[in-house]
């Protein structure tokens, strides 16, 4: 499942700055190879955020993405694009810090994506109790 889609990035960006971020082959059109490779590049790094705490890739109810990652993924896919072009301005830079930290607030439990984590995996696992007697011989204490 994709957190977002060519057709978003389509939405966020121009046509004009679209082809000059993505045009790699010179005919005037984004290469949908390079968009395609931002988006996973996107997606990887929102997993391994996500995976600490979420069964990735995540799902809303529904089977969809929760809208605000699929703003969040496409955020990232921008910034993985002005990346290979070496275009990052600071106002990109600190988006892409915005939407890390983001995450990090995600994976922290302060923000929600609105659906639930996974389960711990030792969760319902029988626990260990150590009982022991009181000690009777020690540094401190006398034969």
């Amino acid at each position: 499942m994709a957190y977002c889609t060519y057709q978003d990035i389509e939405t966020r960006l121009s046509e004009a700055d679209l082809a000059a971020l993505a045009d790699y082959d010179g005919d005037g059109q984004p290469d949908e190879t390079v968009v395609e490779q931002a988006i996973r590049s996107a997606e990887a790094l929102i997993d391994s955020y996500l995976g600490v705490r979420f069964s990735v890739p995540v799902s809303a109810p529904g089977d969809g993405c929760p809208d605000v990652l699929t703003a969040r993924a496409v955020n990232l896919a921008v910034y993985f694009l002005r990346l290979g072009r070496d275009s990052v301005t600071e106002d990109v830079r600190a988006q892409y810090e915005d939407d890390i930290a983001w995450l990090k607030e995600v994976v922290a439990g302060s923000v929600s994506l609105g659906v639930e984590p996974a389960p711990d995996p030792s969760e319902g696992a029988p626990t260990v109790r150590y009982q022991t007697q009181e000690r009777l011989f020690g540094r401190d204490e006398p034969l």
